[in-house]
């Protein structure tokens, strides 16, 4: 009887240093795994506040001047809007650019704007801010200001 319960003892013992290991090479992938995942949230995020910022500015020239448009837009990361030759630039502080897949985590988003633009406080930080857009009478550019 003493040999069946040292062999279910040295079962139990194999099965614990089996999960001991399991445990020590699966965190580390699970920590990784989270941190990606939530720098592709916050680049999804910040895509869809450019495309928001991006629509209102094109409502804003179709209606040409003198048209104001405010929106609310939430920024998931502290972030800096920049705009130069034809390209209204949303970007990210903070989030790593990936080597092996660029596509995947971009600390800079892009949109093309063919209309000239003028951008005042262009630094945010992070959560809810209006953004508003006005193309003045007699001015050439469109103003986008953050609040």
């Amino acid at each position: 009887m003493d040999s069946r319960g040292q062999v279910s003892a040295e079962y139990i013992f194999l099965i614990l240093i089996f999960l001991i290991i399991l445990t020590t090479v699966t965190i580390p992938f699970a920590g990784n795994a989270i941190s990606s995942s939530q720098n592709v949230s916050i680049t999804s995020d910040a895509q869809t506040t450019l495309s928001s910022i991006v629509n209102a500015v094109n409502v804003v020239y179709a209606n040409g001047p003198g048209a104001k448009r405010t929106i609310n837009v939430y920024f998931p990361q502290d972030a800096n809007l920049v705009y130069s030759t034809n390209l209204l630039s949303l970007s990210l502080t903070g989030i790593p650019v990936n080597a092996s897949n660029p596509s995947v985590l971009k600390p800079n988003i892009n949109s093309s704007v063919p209309y000239p633009l003028t951008i005042t406080n262009g630094a945010v930080t992070k959560g809810w801010h209006n953004v508003g857009i006005f193309w003045g009478v007699g001015n050439s550019s469109i103003t986008i200001t953050v609040t």
